[in-house]
């Protein structure tokens, strides 16, 4: 079950919600995406999914009441938090005034003015401390109090609110008693200008995560708004989610395809780049299938939907990288289980400093002591920890995405990250995968043109790369009548009836099963033997050219850290050594069956001992030995939904560089990631040491809370801009 939380920028909120959906009836676990305010729910046995949906309603509206639940997302994942007006009773959550959350860019006229009246009302607070007669304080103290109500009620209501439902330790609630703890000691301005700056410092740090958010999913926008449908009535503009299988648009240049189709009419050439990340164009005519989210070029286009718009292949594109942040990393999961400990302590701390030093300390003041402890209250929030990191996971997705790599949650980031040996299918990963017949050999007894027929019969229905280029080779026409009890023998090859003949077609080891003898060969190529009835008709030899970037880029992880490649082949060892010493792999294993594969992988990783294994296959083939890995990487993805469902990461295109991109992104995802940790911390350290030593402000302590979480925000927002080793050689 998965529903949607629209107006969400609280991480300490976020992760109350999170802890609290997880203890339901029959819920096995509940996973909080801030970065895109959507929350999986694993459904145990039991599950009653509308009970439970509107104890999630009842639950969210108690804590964050400002805060929209919906089943259905209804706008993009960056798009504002929902505000106060606009909606119906189907929204299923009752809309307040603004709360701890929510952007200024939400605020209602009301609020805006009573913000705007705090900060008057405070500064003219200091100018009557300034001229007003000391019999007249009462007024100036007044002032003060004003400012402090109008920019702190709401705060104190939703903290005591909290308490009453047992959420003690947020921001709410250590704001309320630092203010108050101000008032105590008489400290009128700083109680008031506390509340202001914190509520200013809210409302740029709800701006800081909306522009995050915002930007991430501009980096990811692939789909069109609008279409152009032919119809009885003639050419009509609609919105892109009402067209379905079967009509007819027209893709006029510049506009971006908004769903999968057929080209009927027109010549163009396509912009590839919102998909894949490369701007080369592509030249697409008449019988072509073209994608959704590719940007048409310079002519005038009429094409047959294939697919609607949400189940396009943009749509798909879109919902698995808003999915892959619902899969948390391990830096986020251990910040968020830090979070739980850190503010009691924290909190406790701060008590014990109000207390304990004006007991053992001689002549030290309480006064002193309980007004710094105040201010270890403030600072002890730890949001822009856990703020930042989901953010940050999101951000390395997105422009991952940008570069046509879809990485299929953070959790693969932080395996990526940690990768230290890969392992590469042959066929299509490294090599172009595209074969051609460069020599036929018929044996004894038959001629050439029978050896071709045999191939052809025997790879007519075959799909694989091998297949497709002897019948292409072979121009052969195949009366598919004539063709009975076809089989395709995993890691072997063909077997087929035509007439009251048997005709093989495959490697060694498929005629060896049938008790066929086959002399050694030394040919340098992919060799597909042909038998007929079981006596040897000769074989063909295939070449296949390494891909242009492959030597490049497996020279690029070793200087990303990776310690190991190896290559496995289903091809005869003789052209996968060959093709291993081009490429300077570490290690080589050809002639290998799918078994064979699945047992030399297990090998490989449980002699990893210190990193994790990767394996980067074409996601259909070789799903066994991809579900095997630390991370499954599918080459050659577009639009291919086996390799989508097989792999963790999907490559858009063939390019083996990509991969190098992948880890590249990931590595500075972690950079960025530790450089706010290190932010945040130390921010709160340093204000933390200087108010034990006497040297700490409320104000500071502010800057502390608020002002590091919008650093680490905007430093999250580098990954974005983040300009790879691929870019700065362009």
């Amino acid at each position: 079950m998965k529903v949607f939380l629209e107006g969400l920028n609280c991480a300490n909120c976020a992760g109350k919600i999170e802890k609290l959906v997880g203890k339901m009836p029959n819920v096995r676990a509940a996973s909080l995406s801030l970065a895109t305010g959507s929350l999986v729910i694993d459904e145990g046995e039991g599950f009653a999914q509308e009970e439970t949906y509107d104890a999630i309603v009842k639950l969210v509206h108690s804590l964050e009441p400002h805060v929209v639940v919906s089943k259905n997302r209804k706008r993009s994942a960056a798009a504002e938090p929902c505000g106060c007006e606009g909606h119906s009773d189907d929204d299923h959550a009752a809309l307040a005034p603004h709360e701890h959350g929510q952007a200024l860019g939400d605020m209602d006229k009301r609020q805006k003015l009573e913000l705007i009246t705090a900060i008057g009302l405070f500064m003219l607070g200091f100018v009557f401390q300034a001229l007003l007669p000391a019999n007249l304080e009462v007024i100036t103290i007044g002032v003060f109090l004003g400012a402090y109500l109008l920019a702190g009620y709401r705060v104190i209501l939703l903290a005591f609110r909290n308490i009453g439902q047992g959420q003690i330790f947020d921001e709410n609630f250590l704001m309320t008693i630092a203010t108050f703890g101000a008032l105590v000691l008489t400290e009128w301005p700083e109680a008031a200008g506390v509340m202001i700056f914190f509520g200013i410092g809210e409302y740029f740090q709800d701006r800081a995560v909306d522009n995050a958010r915002r930007s991430i999913a501009e980096t990811i926008s692939f789909n069109a708004i609008t279409a152009n449908r032919v119809g009885p009535e003639g050419e009509v503009v609609i919105d892109a989610k009402l067209v379905k299988v079967g009509d007819v648009l027209v893709i006029k240049p510049g506009e971006k395809i908004p769903a999968d189709g057929v080209i009927l009419q027109g010549l163009s050439h396509l912009d590839t780049s919102p998909l894949t990340g490369e701007s080369y164009p592509r030249k697409v005519e008449k019988g072509d299938e073209i994608l959704s989210g590719m940007i048409n070029g310079n002519a005038v286009l009429k094409v047959l939907v294939t697919k609607d718009y949400e189940n396009s292949t943009a749509m798909k594109i879109m919902h698995l990288i808003e999915e892959a942040s619902d899969k948390k990393g391990k830096t986020e999961k251990f910040i968020t289980k830090f979070s739980h400990y850190y503010t009691p302590i924290v909190v406790f701390s701060a008590i014990a400093m109000a207390i304990i030093p004006p007991l053992l300390i001689p002549g030290a003041s309480w006064e002193t002591w309980f007004y710094q402890s105040l201010i270890f209250l403030v600072v002890s929030c730890p949001c822009a920890l856990v703020l930042s990191i989901p953010i940050s996971y999101f951000g390395g997705i997105g422009r991952a995405s940008k570069e046509g790599v879809l990485i299929k949650g953070g959790n693969y980031l932080d395996v990526l990250y940690q990768s230290n040996v890969f392992v590469f299918d042959k066929t299509g990963t490294l090599t172009q995968g595209e074969f051609k017949v460069i020599k036929t050999v018929p044996a004894t007894g038959f001629s050439e043109v029978e050896l071709l027929a045999a191939a052809a019969a025997g790879e007519h229905y075959s799909n694989h790369p091998i297949g497709k280029a002897i019948t292409a080779y072979a121009r052969q026409d195949v009366d598919e009548n004539r063709l009975k009890n076809y089989a395709e023998i995993p890691g072997k090859g063909t077997r087929v009836e035509v007439d009251d003949q048997v005709i093989l077609a495959g490697n060694k080891s498929l005629l060896q099963d049938h008790q066929i003898g086959v002399a050694e060969n030394n040919e340098a190529g992919t060799i597909v033997y042909l038998a007929i009835d079981n006596q040897l008709a000769g074989y063909l030899v295939l070449g296949d050219m390494v891909k242009e970037s492959a030597f490049a880029a497996l020279q690029q992880l070793k200087k990303l850290g990776v310690r190991k490649t190896v290559m496995l082949s289903g091809d005869n060892s003789q052209v996968a050594n060959q093709i291993g010493k081009q490429l300077q792999l570490d290690e080589v294993r050809g002639d290998c069956l799918p078994q064979d594969k699945v047992a030399a992988f297990e090998k490989i990783k449980l002699d990893n001992k210190d990193g994790k294994t990767i394996f980067v296959g074409d996601g259909m083939n070789d799903a066994p030995v991809l579900a095997m890995a630390d991370a499954g990487i599918a080459m050659g993805a577009l639009g291919s939904d086996a390799a989508i469902e097989a792999a963790d990461i999907i490559l858009m295109k063939d390019d083996p560089m990509d991969i190098v991109k992948s880890v590249d992104i990931a590595k500075y995802t972690r950079r960025i990631m530790i450089q706010n940790i290190v932010l945040a911390l130390g921010i709160k350290i340093t204000v933390l040491t200087m108010t034990f030593f006497g040297m700490g402000e409320m104000y500071l302590a502010i800057f502390a809370d608020v002002g590091a979480a919008i650093l680490t925000i905007l430093n999250t927002t580098r990954i974005l801009r983040y300009r790879g080793f691929w870019q700065k050689r362009r």
